[in-house]
């Protein structure tokens, strides 16, 4: 027979931070783009173990509104945030991050943040 798999109890688990984000450009930007841009901003700021320490997560982008959410470790939150304000081009375009707002979960981001970009 076999065993199923042991879980972590919620008390050795990472804790996360969810933030909302609003992408102003010249053009509209595809999913892809962005999560690369996230990822080349973490990595040009934070450097690979800065990096690695936040893990910043992609989670969701709207392409309609410009719209996402990004994960990250609690004890990071600023440090991406400051990332993220760095972005000043993606693909040769300009463009730039705005936060909108931080979370401790998705449901209550796209309630606070996102309602008003049309997010349920």
């Amino acid at each position: 027979m076999r065993e199923k798999p042991k879980y972590l109890p919620p008390t050795l688990r990472d804790k996360h931070r969810y933030i909302a984000f609003q992408v102003i450009g010249e053009r509209p930007f595809k999913k892809d783009e962005i999560k690369r841009a996230i990822w080349d901003a973490s990595l040009l700021t934070l450097g690979t173990l800065g990096s690695a320490k936040a893990k910043p997560w992609f989670i969701k982008f709207d392409e309609k509104s410009q719209t996402g959410i990004v994960r990250v470790d609690r004890k990071h939150v600023e440090e991406l945030r400051f990332a993220l304000t760095l972005v000043t081009e993606i693909n040769g375009s300009k463009a730039i991050f705005r936060t909108l707002g931080v979370s401790g979960t998705i449901k209550r981001l796209k309630k606070k943040f996102l309602a008003e970009f049309g997010w349920r």
